[in-house]
């Protein structure tokens, strides 16, 4: 009788071997399980945080933050108003306080509130009086950092040791003192008595007359000289330029509002103009501060905001933003902490981002030339990060290390799990943005939640609140101190000429970043960052001169001729003298130069008089294709020569059809390609100049063998052989399995590569080839997925789940330009091998494959031509190139030569103005 091997004697080592195994493991399961369970929900949330903050890859090394340092002198309670002795018993809101009575009233208006602010004393002798009574010992004061800049330096200095600071400000011998010492500081902005700030902070429920504080604050007095001084800003803008930063952070701007019109004017206008200097790959972060001033506050809105990259402010900040540009609610400044609806956040938040945000979408609008993109918004109650485009990331992190900081900070809390002191005063749930109607409700373990409205991203969590806080100062640049530095950034455009690099092949810098990893870390970082280019290089005058010019330059262009302007001089004197530029009469004589890039040098020729071709791709054809080309002998010719090489009448199929033979691979490669040359041979008769001003040419997948044709790469024959050839191996490949092809509309929330993946896993449960790519880049935002039949069904029945939408399914019986088609280029490789390929093409030449110019060397050539069979068409990126052509905002003519007017569809996508050169010559 056998023995199973399970109950055989020798075996009793094993059976205790797994008990001992699984009793640890379950013990530690349901001890987990128990301990979450007796968290508090204020612990749950603190570790929920945590799961969700992760380091950045790219850490901001170097970061360069002015314009404002000062001493803060604290003191709590309402006693220091009582000392004052004030007659008083109203509560207004002063912009500038003048006497006692103006200070009470002020400070009794938004004591009432519960919010927080600050207001200059303009009386020199009256803020020495009252710092005076407040340095008294009855008033328990205590000295700290102050200013948005400093503490945010501060705060990066002592929790982000990897990153050097240097801050720009007035810095005075105490504040010099209670400065981190590893923060850099310049002597040039020393000062002898340093600024000093007199905070009074208050505790919810105290009392002041008749008023009770709904909410713990400060409001803070200050009678600043230096802050904000012309000198500090020229030496902060300096200082970017000589240390060379990853980050800038500028704050205290607010403190201009206390100058005259005329004096805050100007020194707007030069903040303005160095921030348009700045370099696009640099990100340039803007702290809010309290003011009152609407005039102020509609001027910085407009002529700093949406000049940087970055924002932080809080809810009385945005409120008073929306109340003097006519935004959203503007009835609610100013604001009860806390009683804000997160809807009425999330409008305001919407309306700023997309009225004073970038815009890349339209290069015609003011938008596009502005570079705000993300913003951080953190109130008494819950904190926001607002995000459009791909240059921010990991914000998600920033934002719960923000919220994070916040409630250990006010609180000073050093473990996160002693929570006592803290609570959440938000529903459970409510109404997070009325406009798509997403609602939040609330769950410990999860507390963020992220949406999207168009092409701006959400990401909101409640905040923790400090029931007794022991400090309220600085919270607010603590929070955005660290949600930046959990942040990354970084521009790419694939359009834009990368940074001169060693003449390497990538083998050889992997091999070079195995052992330099840091320094080829940098050289990535330079090619990463590579962004939009500056406003000084877009091509023609700056248009921001008019705006930031100052009576200072002109007056200094005058005095002394010799003095060195931040922008070119020609541009001071065009602004002087409004003096047009004379154009140069083009030069006749058709003399193409080569660049060292060996890109055909066009430049001889007005941009407004060239000519961009473009061939379409297979799905164009249409019965009847032909007709507008009969009276054209060398069409005719062409035609005759392609049913050669075929051996069938092409143009009878063209003209007659059927439909159902026409639509099939095999015919309708060759017919778009021959139909498309014909029609580029009737448009050459009828405009002599046409072959001479054609400077650039691009064809959609078929479509770029008529591109090859015309710039004189391959010839006719040889091409149309090729064509057959691929066309034949590609519908044979799409008939050994059942694939297609459909349209995607994508956006930043999309989560695409998971739904490919997952579609690929499915297909593979269902014993289908798990096939599923992007085949085509149309444009921002679509794309072609190449997939087989249960990875379709399975994305058209999960839409919401990955955030896309299905916009149609091709009219195409293969997924092709995707691996499928490897059979298809491996053949149409063997067929290239006996192909004359000319290396010095007549025009400009764009390849699919790369998405980029051809390369004209032989061996890439066919490279190119072969792996784009079986690789995405990279037609977003051709776009983008040929759209960077235009000059002082004049485009070329686009012509879409042959069959249907797709190319066009996707060239409005990119650009109106552009599109207004577009025409179609049809076949």
């Amino acid at each position: 009788m056998k023995i199973l091997w399970w109950n055989a004697p020798y075996n009793d080592v094993l059976h205790l071997s797994l008990v001992f195994a699984v009793v640890p493991w379950l013990y530690s399961y349901f001890n987990e399980q128990h301990r979450k369970q007796s968290y508090s929900m204020e612990q749950a949330v603190m570790l929920a945080w945590e799961r969700v903050i992760t380091q950045p890859t790219m850490l901001f090394r170097r970061v360069v933050i002015g314009i404002n340092c000062n001493v803060d002198m604290v003191v709590t309670g309402t006693s220091l108003l009582e000392r004052l002795n004030g007659t008083s018993t109203n509560r207004k809101d002063h912009e500038v306080i003048r006497n006692v009575n103006d200070l009470y009233e002020s400070f009794a208006y938004f004591f009432s509130r519960g919010a927080a602010a600050e207001r200059h004393i303009s009386d020199p002798k009256m803020f020495q009086i009252l710092a005076q009574f407040a340095g008294e010992p009855r008033h328990r004061p205590h000295h700290y950092i102050g200013g948005n800049a400093a503490l945010m330096a501060q705060k990066i200095a002592t929790s982000f040791p990897r990153t050097t600071t240097y801050l720009v400000g007035p810095i005075g011998p105490r504040s010099h003192v209670l400065l981190h010492p590893s923060i850099v500081r310049t002597n040039s902005t020393r000062i002898v008595k340093d600024e000093l700030h007199v905070i009074i902070e208050y505790k919810q429920g105290e009392i002041l007359d008749e008023y009770v504080a709904p909410a713990s604050s400060r409001f803070i007095t200050s009678h600043d000289q230096y802050s904000g001084s012309a000198v500090v800003i020229e030496m902060f803008f300096k200082a970017i330029s000589q240390f060379n930063p990853d980050l800038v952070i500028l704050a205290g701007v607010h403190l201009l509002q206390n100058q005259n019109k005329e004096m805050r004017m100007e020194k707007l206008r030069l903040i303005k103009r160095s921030l348009l200097q700045v370099k696009h790959n640099i990100p340039i972060h803007f702290q809010l501060g309290n003011m009152g001033n609407p005039d102020h506050v509609a001027e910085v809105l407009h002529r700093i905001v949406p000049h940087v990259d970055s924002l932080g402010l809080n809810e009385q900040e945005l409120a008073f933003f929306s109340h003097v540009a006519n935004g959203p609610y503007t009835d609610l400044y100013p604001v009860f902490p806390g009683a804000i609806h997160v809807y009425k956040v999330v409008e305001m938040l919407y309306w700023l981002l997309t009225k004073f945000g970038h815009d890349s979408t339209d290069p015609e609008s003011k938008n596009y030339q502005y570079r705000l993109s993300r913003i951080h918004f953190h109130s008494l109650t819950f904190h926001l990060m607002v995000y459009k485009g791909t240059d921010w990331s990991n914000l998600a992190s920033g934002l719960a290390a923000g919220a994070k900081v916040a409630a250990r900070q006010s609180c000073k809390i050093t473990n996160d799990l002693n929570t006592d002191n803290l609570e959440l005063r938000i529903s459970k749930a409510h109404l997070l943005d009325k406009e798509i109607g997403k609602r939040y409700v609330f769950e410990p373990q999860r507390p963020i939640a992220s949406w999207m409205r168009n092409d701006v991203i959400f990401i909101y969590t409640p905040a923790l609140i400090c029931k007794f806080p022991t400090r309220t100062v600085g919270v607010d640049d603590a929070v955005s101190a660290t949600g930046l530095i959990f942040s990354q950034f970084y521009r790419f455009s694939a359009c834009k000429k990368l940074p001169d690099l060693p003449d390497l092949n990538f083998c050889e810098i992997f091999k070079m970043a195995f052992f330099k990893k840091h320094n080829f870390l940098d050289l990535l970082k330079q090619v990463w960052i590579s962004g939009r280019a500056t406003s000084s290089n877009r091509g023609g005058p700056a248009k921001w001169l008019d705006d930031a010019v100052t009576y200072a330059d002109v007056q200094t262009s005058f005095v002394d001729p010799c003095t060195s302007l931040p922008y070119p001089e020609k541009e001071l004197h065009r602004f002087l003298e409004k003096i047009p530029k004379i154009k140069k009469e083009a030069n006749d004589k058709i003399v193409v130069k080569r660049s060292s890039s060996k890109k055909l040098d066009f430049s001889h020729i007005p941009i407004e008089e060239q000519v961009v071709v473009l061939f379409p791709g297979q799905g164009t054809q249409y019965v009847g294709m032909g007709k507008k080309v009969m009276n054209c002998d060398r069409a005719i010719d062409i035609y005759k020569e392609a049913s050669e090489i075929l051996q069938y009448d092409l143009l009878e199929l063209c003209l007659e059809g059927p439909k159902s033979k026409l639509d099939q691979t095999v015919y309708a490669q060759p017919a778009i390609f021959v139909s498309s040359l014909a029609a580029w041979e009737k448009a050459k008769t009828e405009n002599e100049t046409l072959s001479v001003r054609t400077t650039d040419v691009a064809g959609f997948s078929v479509g770029e063998f008529a591109a090859l044709v015309l710039s004189e790469v391959l010839s006719f024959e040889d091409a149309l052989r090729l064509v057959k050839i691929r066309a034949e191996a590609m519908q044979q490949c799409s008939l050994r399995y059942h694939s297609g092809m459909i349209t995607l509309r994508v956006n930043a929330a999309t989560r695409l590569e998971d739904a490919l993946e997952d579609a690929k896993a499915y297909a593979w449960e269902k014993d289908e080839l798990p096939l599923c790519e992007v085949a085509n880049y149309l444009f921002c935002g679509m794309k072609v997925i190449g997939a087989s039949e249960n990875c379709i069904d399975f994305l058209s029945s999960n839409q919401e789940k990955y955030v896309f939408q299905v916009v149609k399914r091709l009219d195409v019986n293969g997924a092709f330009h995707t691996t499928l088609m490897k059979d298809a280029a491996n053949m149409l490789k063997n067929a290239l091998k006996d192909v004359k390929i000319n290396q010095q093409p007549r025009v400009n030449i764009y390849s699919n494959y790369t998405g980029k110019l051809y390369v004209y060397n032989e061996k890439q050539i066919r490279e190119a031509i072969v792996k784009q069979v079986c690789s995405p068409v990279k037609w977003e990126q051709i776009q983008q190139l040929l759209h960077a052509k235009h000059q002082d905002f004049k485009f070329p003519t686009f012509m879409e030569v042959g069959p249907g007017k797709q190319l066009g569809a996707m060239l409005l996508k990119i650009s109106k103005k552009a599109y207004k050169n577009y025409m179609s010559y049809p076949v």
